[in-house]
């Protein structure tokens, strides 16, 4: 990268941040094109999808080249500087920010975590705490007649609890998890205790009877496909299916997955991208809310990569809503996001 193009790559970055991204601006003149590989999160892959397409609109000598495979390996490829962009749906656990203490984790987008099963199941409503996800996704209740008399319930549905979770390393699995230990919380007094003990990693280590599947996509599909299934994932892929009403044991309410819902339980004031969104104290918040981020390794960081952070973060957020998740635009979270991406520096 010669002296002239880091001048133009510098005055891109400030005009987007600068201006608040209202007006757009133009990369170096000339045929030479620029490619911005991305992997990680089958979360965050259709919004990736999305940006790449609304980004080389804007920027016709740019393309964004996302794919998939889980936020564990958006996290190792990003770690190895093999990929521009690592994305994760979930923050990153110590272990890795400790072995990779300069990877930068910048939130993107939010995003509302939920439990989805089949509309056989019991119609159009269904309605869970944080101890009868436990029961089930654990294996410790396994017929929907056993949950009705366990949490004294109606259901519609018979037989076998089918229940489809993630076998890929998933951020939608980790902060499930860490929904799943929060159990104890749990005041609502017409459920039975339970607690949960699978850990919060990645990869969980779910009962034989379950149908482990691939990515948000492949559990929906096994969920809608099976007219006793449940399984967990994001708000985008929940079409089609019912997604459950939970209950948030700080507020008292049964609340519905959705875009609103899911905003409100961002905080004020941002100061740690990792902060806690579960089981929030403000009214009307969804239980299990949770932020999308971006990993970049600023020792294998192009201009054109912090270019296309600033315009996700800016221009980009107009079209978070076009894939079902959470624009941050205007929040704590942009902001804190916007102050990480305009410290960067290219570094070749």
């Amino acid at each position: 990268m010669n002296n002239n193009t880091k001048v133009i790559a510098a005055l891109l970055v400030g005009l987007f941040v600068g201006a608040g991204g209202m007006a757009l601006v133009s990369v170096p003149s000339g045929t030479t094109t620029y490619a911005i590989n991305t992997a990680g999160s089958t979360t965050v892959y259709p919004l990736s999808q999305e940006w790449a397409t609304r980004f080389h609109d804007d920027f016709p000598t740019i393309s964004v080249n996302p794919s998939t495979g889980g936020s564990g390996l958006g996290q190792s490829q990003i770690a190895d500087g093999l990929i521009d962009i690592g994305a994760s749906s979930s923050y990153p656990k110590e272990d890795y920010r400790t072995a990779h203490p300069t990877i930068e984790i910048i939130p993107i987008s939010a995003d509302a975590l939920g439990i989805v099963v089949n509309p056989d199941v019991n119609g159009s409503a269904f309605k869970m705490d944080c101890d009868m996800a436990v029961a089930i996704f654990q294996g410790n209740v396994t017929t929907w007649e056993g949950f009705e008399s366990t949490f004294s319930v109606t259901v519609q549905a018979s037989g076998d609890i089918e229940v489809y979770a993630r076998s890929d390393a998933s951020g939608t699995t980790a902060t499930f998890a860490k929904w799943l230990e929060t159990a104890d919380d749990n005041t609502n007094s017409n459920s039975a205790e339970y607690e949960w003990g699978l850990g919060h990693s990645e990869v969980v280590s779910w009962p034989a009877t379950f149908s482990a599947v691939d990515g948000n996509p492949g559990v929906a599909s096994g969920v809608l496909g099976d007219s006793q299934g449940i399984g967990y994932v994001g708000l985008a892929f929940m079409e089609d299916l019912v997604a459950a009403d939970l209950y948030n044991p700080t507020t008292g309410e049964y609340v519905t997955p959705s875009v609103e819902n899911a905003l409100k339980a961002l905080p004020a004031t941002l100061s740690d991208p990792g902060q806690n969104l579960m089981n929030s104290d403000n009214a009307g918040a969804y239980p299990i809310a949770r932020l999308l981020y971006y990993l970049v390794n600023p020792s294998n960081l192009h201009w054109y990569t912090i270019v296309y952070l600033n315009w996700v973060l800016v221009q980009g957020q107009q079209y978070i809503s076009n894939v079902g998740y959470v624009p941050i635009d205007g929040t704590s979270a942009a902001e804190y996001a916007l102050s990480v991406v305009g410290s960067l520096s290219p570094s070749t």
